[in-house]
């Protein structure tokens, strides 16, 4: 098979759906126990030091200012990280680039397809949530 051409193709391809291909950040296979999430390119950093982290989610991310309400990607997102979290899923993350890294909110420019990484979630006190990378997957 060639290498997806995008998210959706993607996710086809590793057997996972999304709860909607527009808004969802996430998407999981079933069957395989898998939670596959959109990683921002750019928010890699040594958080800790020693090794890359991806903030896979921020602790303001798909909440409204105003109200505190969550948007259904968000809670969809939430979702996914409890299986992760409560229910020994494993999360696995792919990358996507911004349009305008400084626009809020964002939009996806670009969907890197061709590999994607089996990663060690972790919660942090703010409330956000870190992935490190352990093993790179390329996708066949």
């Amino acid at each position: 098979m060639a290498i997806p051409e995008n998210r959706l193709q993607l996710m086809e391809h590793l057997g996972a759906k999304q709860k909607n291909t527009v808004w969802s950040w996430c998407a999981i296979n079933e069957e395989e126990r898998k939670v596959y999430f959109s990683v921002w390119v750019d928010t890699r950093a040594k958080r800790d030091g020693k090794r890359d982290s991806y903030i896979v989610q921020g602790p303001d991310w798909g909440v409204d200012d105003n109200t505190g309400s969550m948007s259904a990607a968000r809670k969809d997102h939430d979702e996914k990280l409890s299986l992760i979290f409560d229910e020994g899923y494993e999360a696995y993350g792919y990358f996507i680039e911004a349009k305008d890294e400084k626009a809020h909110p964002r939009e996806i420019g670009h969907t890197r397809t061709s590999f994607i990484f089996l990663l060690e979630l972790e919660r942090q006190k703010d409330g956000s949530v870190l992935g490190y990378p352990k093993k790179r997957i390329e996708i066949r």
